[in-house]
C-alpha cells in the first residue's frame, strides 16, 4: 500500500522500495537494501542515487563504505510542492510557446479532408458539426427522412438552431412533410429529383446523410466543394416555387 502511495507521488517502483527499506532499516548499505528488496544491486545505486537528487536520502562515509539514510517522511511533501513548481514552470513555458506552436499547426492543416461516421450516432455527429459551425445552410435530397431516422433527435436539432438562429434553405420533394419551424424555407422539387442521400452545405463543409438501414454520414471540408454544392442548390431553388 505505501508503495503505491509513493508510486502516485512521483517517485518510480524500484525508488518507491528503497526508500521504504531505508525508513524500515535505518543507515544501510547499498548491498543490504537489495537483499531486503526486489531490486537488483545496479538498480538499488541508480534509485538511492535519484532519492538523493529528490532530497528523500543522504548518505555518510564510515570505514570507507557508503551508509545510505531515508529523509524524514514530512521531505515527501516538500518534494511535491517542488515537483508543483516544476510543473507551473513548465506550464507557463508551454503558454508562452502556445501561440508559434498554433501558428505551426495552422500552416500544417490540410486544405482538405473527409471523414466518415456510421451509424445513427454517427449521423448526431455529423448534424451537429453543422451547429458548432454555426452558419446558415442549403440542403436538398432525403432531407424528409431525417425527422423519421431520428425522432428525438431531429427536435433537438431544431432547438439548438433556435438558439443561435441558424436558418436554412431546403428543396423538398413534392409530397413529402417537411420539419415544421420558422428556421427553415422550402421549395418544393419532382419526385424525379428524389435522392437516397440528403446533402448539405454549411460554412466550409459540406456533410452527406445517408439513411438506409445502416446510416452513415460524411463530413467534406472544402470550401471549393461547398461552393460547387450551392452553385447546384442554387439553379434548382431559382427553378422552383
Amino acid at each position: 500500500m505505501e508503495k503505491f502511495v509513493l508510486m502516485k507521488a512521483g517517485l518510480t517502483e524500484n525508488e518507491s522500495e528503497v526508500y521504504l527499506a531505508l525508513l524500515k532499516r535505518g543507515q544501510s548499505l547499498a548491498g543490504e537494501l537489495a537483499n531486503e528488496t526486489t531490486v537488483s544491486r545496479p538498480h538499488v545505486y541508480d534509485s538511492l542515487n535519484k532519492l538523493i537528487e529528490k532530497g528523500l536520502a543522504s548518505y555518510v562515509i564510515k570505514d570507507n563504505r557508503k551508509f545510505f539514510k531515508a529523509a524524514n517522511p514530512k521531505e515527501l511533501i516538500k518534494f511535491l510542492e517542488e515537483e508543483k513548481d516544476k510543473i507551473n514552470e513548465k506550464q507557463k513555458e508551454i503558454e508562452g510557446f502556445l501561440p508559434s506552436l498554433l501558428k505551426l499547426q495552422k500552416t500544417k492543416m490540410p486544405k482538405s479532408s473527409v471523414e466518415f461516421y456510421e451509424g445513427k450516432e454517427g449521423l448526431k455527429t455529423v448534424l451537429m458539426d453543422i451547429i458548432n459551425v454555426g452558419k446558415d445552410f442549403v440542403a436538398f435530397g432525403a432531407t424528409h427522412r431525417f425527422e423519421k431516422v431520428l425522432p428525438v433527435f431531429s427536435k433537438i436539432f431544431v432547438k439548438k438552431r433556435e438558439r443561435k438562429n441558424i436558418k436554412a434553405r431546403i428543396l423538398v420533394v413534392e409530397g413529402e412533410n417537411p420539419i415544421k419551424t420558422s428556421l427553415n424555407e422550402y421549395r418544393w422539387i419532382p419526385k424525379e429529383y428524389s435522392l437516397p442521400s440528403a446533402t448539405i452545405a454549411y460554412g466550409d463543409n459540406t456533410a452527406i446523410l445517408l439513411y438506409s438501414d445502416e446510416p452513415f454520414g460524411i463530413i467534406i471540408k472544402n470550401r471549393e466543394i461547398a461552393e460547387s454544392y450551392r452553385h447546384y442548390f442554387e439553379l434548382l431553388w431559382r427553378t422552383k416555387k
